[in-house]
């Protein structure tokens, strides 16, 4: 078998903008405070290290092997010039479709949930046009030699748990340590299967962003980390949102 090619980049719709930052900011912060501090259940307590930064927050449409200075150009090239005003336009009709106002609700495990390492929030199914938008775009982009082929469906999730991150942190008698860093989820998913992340806001844009988070700092404490976009291309609004 071939080794695994180095992945260096990754397409995606960032999250975050003006209007869902507060949201998800505030959301964020209320289930640190409920999923890391001590309580009388039994429940499993994360560490803090495995709650994802707001800004780190986005929608991966696939990973990209991106090994010299010309394919990236070519990469950041095509996503630029690539027409999608077209594509989000639909087979019955010349509006766009409406992609623009997306809400996030409910935790999800991307395993079983009674073994899992990360926990995810989805759009709700008022969002439908996004995933076949986003399933095409990821085609067009597989097919122009930029993403690594993906066997299995685009599940669109924006990952709110990730234990890797969480690497010898210890959280009540659990060590996280070496080990898989996999926990039984079932009774968080119970318990946050109608939390609301953020709603009725607009995807702003698709992007290119460099693989590894990087920390943002003011004066000398952590406040954010964010990925490095090298390439955007701006999602355009509806048009009925145009005319306002």
């Amino acid at each position: 078998m071939p080794p695994k090619p180095q992945t260096t980049h990754f397409l995606c719709l960032p999250l975050i903008t003006a209007t869902s930052r507060p949201q998800f900011h505030a959301a964020l912060q209320r289930f640190a405070s409920e999923v890391t501090s001590p309580n009388e259940a039994s429940e499993t307590q994360l560490p803090p290290k495995a709650i994802r930064p707001v800004g780190a927050l986005h929608l991966t449409l696939g990973v990209m092997s991106l090994l010299t200075p010309e394919r990236l150009d070519a990469a950041c090239t095509m996503l630029r010039e690539y027409d999608i005003t077209s594509l989000l336009r639909t087979s019955n009709d010349a509006s766009p479709a409406p992609l623009s106002t997306v809400t996030f609700t409910g935790l999800h495990a991307m395993q079983s949930p009674t073994r899992t390492s990360s926990l995810y929030t989805a759009p709700t199914t008022s969002a439908a046009p996004l995933l076949p938008f986003c399933t095409t775009l990821r085609q067009a982009f597989t097919e122009a030699g930029f993403l690594i082929p993906e066997d299995r469906q685009l599940k669109l999730h924006a990952t709110i748990v990730n234990t890797i991150y969480a690497r010898e942190a210890k959280s009540g008698k659990k060590r996280w340590g070496k080990g898989s860093g996999k926990f039984d989820a079932t009774s968080l998913i119970e318990r946050y299967k109608d939390f609301e992340w953020a709603k009725d806001f607009s995807i702003e844009k698709v992007a290119i962003c460099e693989m590894g988070a990087k920390v943002v700092v003011e004066g000398d404490k952590v406040v954010d980390q964010v990925y490095t976009e090298v390439a955007s291309a701006p999602l355009p609004l509806l048009e009925t949102e145009a005319a306002c």
